[in-house]
């Protein structure tokens, strides 16, 4: 009993942990809103050259977040593409990795810390697999268009003015009776 309490205890010590990370990072948050939120100095008519170059440089970031986000967007469409060639979940449970197997020696040890590290590294890794994934399904389709593409290119075009099968066959057959 005194095993299933202990965990029981460090379960709830956890949660704990990750309320008090959450209220950190919502007051950081804060924080760093306060700060965007200052107002700028306006600066006087005579230099707009530097309020030209300031504003030039929003609009490229701005144009940057754009694009990564357009890119994001574009990738997200190939989260879980290929699921369905994994064998499905009810067949038997996965084998723990080794980071997973790190996780759970650590909850049970009470290192709550290394825990959500390895949690942190361990949400990461599975992340990166699906972006890669993502692109590797992306790239793929657009191979194969750019070869359907080429195909259709590289085939001879029929003529408009050819015969087609049964006409062929009936001038044939026509052609014994003149």
């Amino acid at each position: 009993m005194s095993g299933v309490r202990s965990n029981i205890a460090s379960y709830q010590k956890f949660q704990e942990l990750l309320k008090k990370k959450e209220e950190m990072k919502l007051e950081l948050d804060y924080d760093n809103d306060k700060r965007r939120r200052k107002r700028k100095r306006r600066r006087p008519e005579g230099t707009g050259n530097l309020s030209n170059s300031t504003n030039e440089q929003e609009e490229k970031t701005e144009s940057d977040m754009t694009k990564r986000e357009n890119h994001w967007n574009e990738l997200q469409q190939y989260f879980g593409c290929n699921d369905r060639f994994e064998p499905p979940a009810c067949s038997r449970p996965p084998e723990k990795t080794s980071l997973e197997e790190d996780i759970d020696k650590a909850i049970a040890e009470g290192d709550l810390n290394k825990a959500e590290e390895l949690s942190d590294s361990l949400a990461t890794r599975d992340l990166a697999v699906k972006i890669d994934k993502a692109v590797k399904c992306r790239d793929f389709i657009k191979e194969k268009e750019a070869a359907e593409a080429s195909q259709k290119a590289r085939q001879k075009k029929q003529l408009a003015w050819g015969f087609e099968a049964k006409k062929r066959w009936e001038t044939k057959s026509n052609m014994g009776y003149m």
